[in-house]
């Protein structure tokens, strides 16, 4: 099939001058635009090209075009301050970037620091630091003090730097500590100002200095603005910082506690099993150990609180996660493991440099067994302060005080200690029911020997049997008693039924017990089932209203093991074209895909087949010349379309130029579109539009295609590029009236890759761009799709719909409008992208759904249950979730879970039919 590779590169060149490629290595992003507009050199957000001349340069205007201007060489210390305006840009739009995914940002992380290293460099760029060598160091710092008497932010500043490096909680340099405090206090920009201003500040620097610059001085303090807006926290623990999107995938594989949603949708299985089987899984033996403590097959798990802290020497106190379980004989247990273990890379006995302090560490881990404690102690100051709970065994010996923060955990983990104790054991006294059914600590009485601390905070529980009533203490008022606020209690094991003799058996009590949380389970049993029932009947219904449509019944393609298609089969099926073979080959690509030794070179032959582009009884060669010469009499035609529009813009530029340097005044004349030579017909009228129009599409091209996949290989090479542009602008000279929209040029590249034809590859995408077109804006494609997408997980995981229903109807989803925009092209690698690409153009050939990519979409969301259920997932934590995970995810087995789900659908339907 040699036919497949027609160079077209080789039958065409532009003539352009040779250009010389200068680029910055910031990385790209949109999130600060309105940052490019500060400066006259923008050279850090868009590729710059600059032609060699003898007299002159030419330079890219906002437009795209290439204009001759004639200018100096810069000076060094010119040359200098861009470099340092560059990377400040550059640092600046990392950040807005970061804080566009986040809510906040961590003051320790690595943009902040790599920001204030950056500010620090402009600050100190022309300081004369021997004039400074009155103060401890030159560095920016000292300029701080200087002002720091008459500028009220920067004593502040100054203040909370000086306690910091005292306690040094940094390891950061004390020039870049202030910057960071300046920046968390967001008065970084009105400091810089002063430095401006300040006659007392500006001695300091010499006259090429870029603070002193009018222009560039006054840049550095206005782009610090944006930085300054952004809310940041201060992170110092590890537990507190914000894990990446492998970390939460690894963790929800290893301890997932919920492996099957609380009520099973309908008949469709969820795998909910994690997919990132690449992440590496260091010190899993350690960690599997310490999670063992807290997760088990014979427990049940009452109640967990982290950051518990527990006093180990003396008044040092140390956080861990503190959790309480019933094993299945009834005994309850009570165990704490420090954070330090919980983040524990290794094993207790593997060869750290502190392996005995390490060890020291695993010593410190705390088990209570509960039916070995008579005493529980409560101890607080007051209701806004932490709680401290002491436990007494039966031979007199007391725990550490373990600390639960201010608020109701400790009445939390009574009410569940409680809970657990029933029905054998009991708290004396026991806790009131509130008047909102809530637990509350008991009531104590006022002593009249109270003098100084009327507020008594502290309690003693007792752990009894409930073979009897014991009396109640005198300091515990009696909940039975008339009093106005006292809310009434119930408790079953103090009511006996009247009798004439005391009954002092614990059987009945046990066997009442028992009886009553039967009577419980039977009605949690009929409320489960109805609500199941109800939840079935409104899935059915969604199926009806919005899910019909998605899938075709007619058609049910089992999988019987085919194999994928190769070279092998290929040259079978070809040597008969018949309807048989046509649907084995739709049939293996759906289910398998296509594989081979030489995949690419199989792929250039199926995917034209694929895309309908060639009857499957057709022989490509004919058509091939063809779309060849079309192709080439569009692009003859739209070349002087591409002159005029260039011409139009230099002199745009040049006029520009010239109003500028001649005078301020402004005005608005258009005189460099109008030429009096030309005709005012109606033909002058079409022609102007059609140029108007193009040039608009041209320029976006520009811009797209020089962004376009930059770290392929394929595209590293400038000839591809321009093939690239040339595809594109021939496929907008064809449909003008639709022009040209960002992302087209991300599903032209993979096809340019493996075709290698522009003609083949503007025919293929021609057809693509069919089926996409309504999904692009101002297009109800993209709607249907996200509301499709919302039907499918409410029927198919609830808990995730549940997840999404919480937040804004027009965010819920938004996510995913890339995904269905460009079919997953920027969430895959390229060869995952072929893959899928391949599946959605077979089911849609072998009509079981138009919509493959909405089950792709649906498997993608599904497989990640766990995490987006356990971490509580909001809009801004979904969106960063997905992005991190771009490129990471496995293909064969989310296209395995589609393929699932869309077997199931049909199935539901063919059933309501």
């Amino acid at each position: 099939m040699q036919m497949f590779r027609h160079s077209s590169a080789d039958m065409w060149r532009a003539k352009k001058p040779t250009l010389e490629r200068r680029s910055t290595d910031g990385r790209r992003s949109s999130i600060v635009d309105w940052i490019n507009g500060l400066s006259d050199n923008n050279n850090y957000k868009s590729d710059h090209w600059v032609e060699k001349h003898d007299e002159g340069c030419e330079r890219m205007t906002r437009n795209g075009s290439v204009c001759a201007v004639e200018e100096s060489e810069p000076d060094v210390p010119t040359q200098h301050r861009e470099v340092l305006l560059t990377k400040l840009k550059i640092e600046i739009k990392n950040i807005m970037a970061e804080h566009g995914a986040k809510k906040y940002l961590n003051l320790n992380s690595p943009y902040v620091t790599s920001l204030c290293i950056a500010v620090d460099a402009c600050i100190m760029d022309g300081l004369r630091r021997r004039l400074l060598t009155l103060f401890n160091s030159p560095s920016s710092m000292s300029l701080l003090q200087i002002i720091a008497k008459s500028n009220g932010p920067a004593q502040q500043v100054l203040d909370q730097t000086r306690e910091i490096e005292e306690l040094r909680t940094s390891a950061i340099p004390v020039h870049l500590i202030w910057i960071r405090e300046a920046l968390y206090l967001k008065s970084l920009s009105t400091i810089i100002n002063h430095f401006i201003d300040s006659k007392s500040v500006r001695r300091y620097y010499d006259n090429s200095a870029l603070l002193l610059d009018p222009v560039k001085g006054r840049l550095v303090a206005t782009l610090m603005m944006a930085p300054c807006m952004v809310t940041y926290r201060r992170m110092s623990n590890r537990i507190e910082q914000e894990a990446t999107a492998e970390e939460l995938v690894e963790g929800a594989t290893r301890g997932s506690t919920s492996t099957v949603p609380s009520r099973p949708p309908l008949s469709i299985t969820r795998q909910v099993s994690s997919i990132a089987a690449s992440v590496e899984r260091n010190g899993s033996v350690s960690r599997d150990y310490v999670f063992s403590l807290h997760h088990s097959c014979k427990s049940t798990l009452l109640y967990g609180k982290n950051n518990v802290c527990v006093a180990m020497n003396g008044s040092d106190f140390a956080k861990g996660y503190m959790s309480l379980q019933k094993f299945y004989d009834g005994n309850l247990s009570l165990k704490w493991v420090p954070n330090q273990l919980m983040h524990a890379s290794s094993q207790p006995s593997s060869g750290h440099s502190n392996n005995g302090e390490f060890t020291n560490i695993w010593k410190n881990t705390i088990n209570i067994e509960m039916q070995d404690i008579i005493y529980i102690h409560l101890h607080q100051k007051d209701e806004i302060s932490p709680t401290c709970l002491t436990f007494v065994n039966c031979e007199g010996v007391q725990s550490a005080p373990f600390q639960l923060p201010a608020g109701q955990h400790s009445i939390a983990f009574l009410s569940s200690l409680e809970t657990g104790l029933a029905p054998l054991l009991r708290l004396d006294p026991p806790l009131w029911v509130g008047t909102t059914k809530e637990k509350i600590l008991p009531r104590l009485r006022k002593r009249s020997t109270a003098v100084a601390n009327p507020a008594m905070l502290d309690y003693v529980f007792r752990l009894v049997r409930t073979s009897g009533v014991e009396p109640a203490p005198e300091d515990i008022e009696d909940p039975l008693a008339p009093t106005s606020h006292s809310p009434p209690i119930h408790d079953n094991c103090v009511s006996l039924p009247n009798s004439p003799y005391i009954v002092d058996n614990v059987d009945s009590i046990v066997n009442f017990q028992i009886g009553t949380a039967c009577q419980s389970m039977r009605n949690q049993i009929m409320a489960r089932a109805f609500y199941g029932w109800l939840t079935y009947v409104r899935h059915l219904r969604t199926i009806r209203t919005h899910l019909l449509h998605l899938v075709d019944t007619k058609t049910l393609i089992c999988d019987d093991d085919c194999d994928p298609v190769d070279e092998k089969f290929w040259k079978q099926a070809r040597a008969e074209p018949t309807e048989e073979n046509e649907k084995e080959f739709l049939k293996r690509v759906y289910w398998r895909g296509i594989e081979g030794i030489n995949t690419k070179e199989v792929r250039r032959m199926a995917w034209p087949y694929l895309l309908g582009l060639f009857e499957w009884n057709e022989s490509p060669e004919s058509r091939l010349e063809q779309f060849t010469s079309q192709y080439w009499q569009d692009i003859e035609e739209w070349r002087v379309l591409e002159a005029e529009v260039r011409r139009r813009d230099e002199e745009a530029f040049r006029a520009a130029r010239a109003r500028k340097a001649a005078s301020p005044v402004r005005e608005e004349s258009c005189d460099v579109f109008e030429d009096p030579n030309e005709p005012t017909c109606s033909q002058h009228y079409d022609r102007e539009n059609l140029i108007t129009l193009f040039r608009a599409n041209l320029h976006r091209i520009d811009k797209d295609v020089e962004r376009c996949d930059r770290n392929l290989m394929f595209f590293s090479n400038k000839d591809n590029l321009e093939s690239l542009r040339r595809v594109m602008y021939t496929y907008v000279r064809r449909n003008l009236e639709e022009g040209y929209t960002q992302g087209m040029c991300d599903l032209l590249a993979p096809l340019l890759v493996t075709f290698e034809d522009e003609a083949l590859t503007l025919e293929c995408f021609s057809l693509l761009m069919l089926r996409q077109r309504g999904k692009f804006p101002q297009r109800p494609g993209m709607s249907k799709c996200l509301l499709n997408l919302r039907s499918l997980i409410q029927v198919v995981d609830p808990q995730i719909y549940a997840l999404i229903s919480d937040i804004d109807y027009a965010q819920a989803l938004s996510f995913a409008f890339r995904w269905f925009l460009l079919d997953f092209k920027r969430e895959l690698s390229y060869e995952c992208t072929y893959k899928v690409w391949e599946v959605i153009w077979a089911a849609q050939r072998l009509r079981i759904t138009d919509d493959f990519a909405i089950f792709f979409g649906l498997a993608t969301i599904t497989n990640y249950h766990d995490v987006l259920i356990t971490n509580n997932f909001d809009y801004t934590d979904m969106i960063k979730f997905f992005n991190e995970m771009a490129e990471r995810h496995d293909c064969s087995r989310l296209l395995s879970s589609a393929r699932t789900h869309v077997k199931c659908l049909q199935n539901l339907v063919q059933h309501l039919k």
